[in-house]
């Protein structure tokens, strides 16, 4: 099933707003995907495929620990690694604020101790400190621990080269702020976050999801990424495009986004088990298939069914780093396993599908995809001039900055300027 959806505010959470007919093409437009492929005779052959840009990892950062306002790279902050979870919600405010401000750490000489959030807020010329203060007064005594920018990390990270190195640049104050490689990057994540996407699939609430005497979850909102649509927008999208998406990885009511890397798959007889190297070859006749255990489900359109075994690389986050360049060795990846079955109709066409009893509970819950043409921009943006950060900064008028950030809105030109410093040409 296709679903419009809406981010909500840096929480790595989506809310459905309106429905399409899983096949239906303007599903697979929002995907950049005109023309996708759904016989398996053409399909079928695809069985790996990898994207063309690198990927890299950052942090989720937790809005329990403030978000972009979370101080990594203080030495004696309160996050605890055996604690991560303050018991008062109002600590990263109390210290960022209240105890060790800002400017207290600027005139300390401190200044790359400051938070990235912190550091755009001087970069600008925001003494208000607009966007830290954002990112604080959204911490509530109902934070959930994994609630964070996992979904804008995901889009940016498939959407944009890696920072790698650190960039040491002066606001027009004159005062030399260094933006650390991992601060680049949650400034990057924070601009793919909270907006409007296209997606396959819902979100299941359920940390167990019932199952019937088949094995097969009950609740449609916890089985309705469906193996067709996970297939056909994988082989067409990586295998084909060599495009990167989103894969939310948790199958619960938590959300934890991962940009998919690579893939590679097996074809296989669900009948006889045995492979097959393309899979229009690995088709059974539904009357043939006296093992199907979920042949009450079948559509009546279908006649033949496929088994699918496929293993996904994703990247993974990793924890910010106050160092002047990330070695390759802070780009991490894991490995997922999938089997499910496709069902074909008389053409070859691939028209649904069954999860394995192995992967009902353990299938992607949700998965998205958005391009650098969907960032919403600030109204101010538009009045930005300048091809270089020095020439963007002295564009800014003092209340771009602000009324963006109050917002949790970075401004696109700062963030880009500042990020083609950061990559490696």
């Amino acid at each position: 099933m296709f679903r419009k959806l809406t981010l909500l505010a840096s929480v790595c959470l989506l809310s459905v707003i309106t429905n399409a007919s899983q096949a239906h093409q303007s599903a697979y437009h929002d995907f950049d995907m005109d023309q996708p492929i759904f016989n398996m005779q053409q399909l079928g052959g695809v069985t790996h495929g990898e994207v063309k840009n690198k990927l890299w990892s950052d942090d989720y950062w937790a809005k329990y620990a403030g978000g972009l306002a979370y101080r990594y790279a203080e030495p004696g902050f309160w996050l605890d690694i055996n604690n991560p979870k303050p018991n008062d919600w109002r600590v990263p405010g109390l210290h960022v604020l209240k105890k060790r401000p800002a400017e207290m750490l600027i005139k300390q000489g401190k200044t790359d101790s400051l938070s990235p959030a912190e550091k755009y807020d001087l970069l600008v010329g925001d003494s208000n400190y607009s966007l830290t203060r954002a990112f604080i007064n959204e911490i509530t005594p109902r934070t959930e621990g994994w609630e964070g920018a996992c979904d804008g990390w995901a889009y940016a990270s498939y959407n944009e080269a890696p920072p790698v190195k650190a960039v040491r640049v002066r606001n027009l104050a004159g005062q030399l702020i260094t933006f650390y490689p991992s601060d680049v990057r949650a400034l990057l994540t924070l601009l793919y976050s909270s907006y409007r996407v296209a997606s396959f699939g819902g979100m299941c609430v359920h940390e167990k999801p019932a199952v019937d005497a088949q094995g097969r979850v009950i609740d449609n909102k916890c089985r309705d990424t469906t193996p067709a649509d996970f297939h056909t927008v994988m082989v067409n999208q990586v295998g084909i495009n060599k495009r990167g998406f989103s894969v939310d990885m948790e199958y619960s009511k938590e959300i934890w986004n991962q940009p998919v890397k690579s893939f590679k798959l097996r074809y296989y007889n669900p009948q006889t088990l045995l492979s097959f190297g393309h899979g229009y070859n690995a088709k059974v006749h539904r009357a043939d298939f006296s093992k199907d255990q979920f042949a009450t489900h079948r559509s009546p359109r279908g006649s033949h069914i496929v088994g699918v075994e496929m293993e996904v690389h994703y990247q993974m986050e990793m924890s910010p780093k106050p160092v002047m360049q990330l070695p390759l060795s802070h780009e991490k990846t894991e490995v997922a396993t999938y089997r499910y079955d496709l069902e074909l109709d008389p053409a070859g066409n691939i028209i649904g599908g069954e999860w394995d009893i192995s992967s009902q509970r353990t299938h992607p819950d949700l998965i998205t995809y958005v391009a650098t043409r969907d960032l919403i921009r600030s109204k101010f943006d538009p009045q930005i001039r300048g091809d270089n950060l020095n020439q963007v900064l002295h564009s800014l008028q003092p209340h771009f900055a602000k009324q963006a950030s109050s917002r949790k809105r970075p401004l696109f030109k700062v963030v880009k300027a500042l990020a083609r410093l950061s990559q490696l040409h």
